[in-house]
């Protein structure tokens, strides 16, 4: 497997741990105002990574995107499963896109694969569109949070990683904005996107409820692969994956993803 640039930091940032001096060396890091300084010298407006054979290409015109895309992502294991499972004609879903890490990789790796991104923030969504803009890939952006219900709900203002429903996890949001819900089935039903062959979510604790708005498109349709990140609501995926057929394990990744597909 192919060794990142996020994960020469992650056994840099272990040794520097191990020292005592990650945390000083960071505050020093951010003091001195180092990654304004990369950014500008750097001179360039996309940064490629390499997933399998394929060279991915990423806008890094602005500091934020300099910030996002300039390292490899930690799910780099998912993107290389991608390379050799993906086929042309794919429709990827990217529930949960923030600025499309999961959503330019997918439209990148195989000709002629379309790919979904949902983002419920407005904040987000209008960066993620610059990515998109930027690519020129076969990307659709619906502004949009998938959940169990077609409605509207609060949703955290502040645009980070992390934003999340509220009731999603046990945390306080300050402040909140209200965002578009909606079925994943109620999408397919009325033919605003086509079901999912790939379908990867990260919805911060709403996780279970994107498959209960998923229930007749994944039992109707049958996607190959589906990746669930687990935050607060393991048990009910674990059971709605069995109820739907499909069995799943964990993916070798920094972070609490399920790999499922159809039972055999």
């Amino acid at each position: 497997m192919r060794v990142s640039g996020r994960r020469y930091r992650t056994v840099l940032e272990q040794q520097l741990d191990s020292l005592g001096l990650r945390s000083h060396l960071k505050r020093l890091y951010w003091r001195l105002g180092v990654p304004r300084l990369l950014h500008r010298l750097s001179r360039r407006d996309s940064i490629t990574h390499k997933i399998g054979d394929r060279s991915v290409e990423f806008p890094i015109e602005t500091y934020w995107q300099y910030q996002r895309f300039r390292w490899m992502h930690p799910e780099v294991r998912m993107f290389e499963e991608w390379a050799e499972e993906l086929r042309e004609g794919d429709v990827v879903w990217d529930v949960g896109a923030h600025l499309g890490w999961h959503a330019v990789v997918a439209a990148s790796l195989r000709p002629g694969v379309t790919v979904e991104a949902f983002e419920p923030h407005p904040a987000v969504v209008s960066r993620l569109r610059e990515v998109v803009d930027a690519t020129e890939l076969s990307i659709g952006v619906h502004e949009c949070a998938l959940g169990d219900r077609d409605d509207t709900a609060a949703f955290s203002a502040d645009p980070t990683p992390a934003a999340r429903f509220p009731d999603a996890q046990p945390d306080t949001i300050e402040s909140t904005i209200d965002v578009e819900c909606a079925r994943g089935d109620t999408l397919v039903d009325n033919s605003t996107v086509a079901p999912p062959d790939i379908l990867k979510i990260d919805a911060e604790g709403a996780d279970a409820a994107v498959l209960r708005g998923l229930r007749e498109t994944i039992e109707t349709h049958r996607p190959r692969r589906m990746y669930c990140e687990v935050h607060v609501d393991g048990a009910e995926i674990r059971s709605l994956l069995s109820s739907y057929g499909y069995e799943y394990e964990p993916l070798s990744s920094t972070r609490p993803v399920l790999r499922a597909v159809p039972e055999s």
